[in-house]
């Protein structure tokens, strides 16, 4: 029976994968982030009350990256 991958995280490297969490304290429609991380990472945003909020990502390059909303709020970002 062939091994079924669609169900599996694969990891190609030492297990450490870089991660960083942004929290934007002060209400805004543009966050800023610089990360550092050293690549372009996925990012997942939550409001103040943890609800999944959806942006437009710009990556500005390896370290940075700009995230616009259509209004302003507070949360974190959490960058993969």
């Amino acid at each position: 029976m062939p091994l079924d991958i669609a169900n599996y995280a694969l990891d190609f490297g030492d297990g450490n994968d870089k991660h960083y969490v942004h929290d934007q304290g002060v209400s805004s429609a543009i966050w800023s982030i610089t990360h550092n991380l050293a690549k372009k990472p996925s990012v997942t945003v939550v409001d103040s009350g943890n609800t999944v909020v959806i942006g437009e990502v710009a990556y500005v390059n390896d370290n940075s990256l700009t995230i616009e909303f259509q209004a302003g709020f507070t949360g974190k970002a959490y960058l993969n």
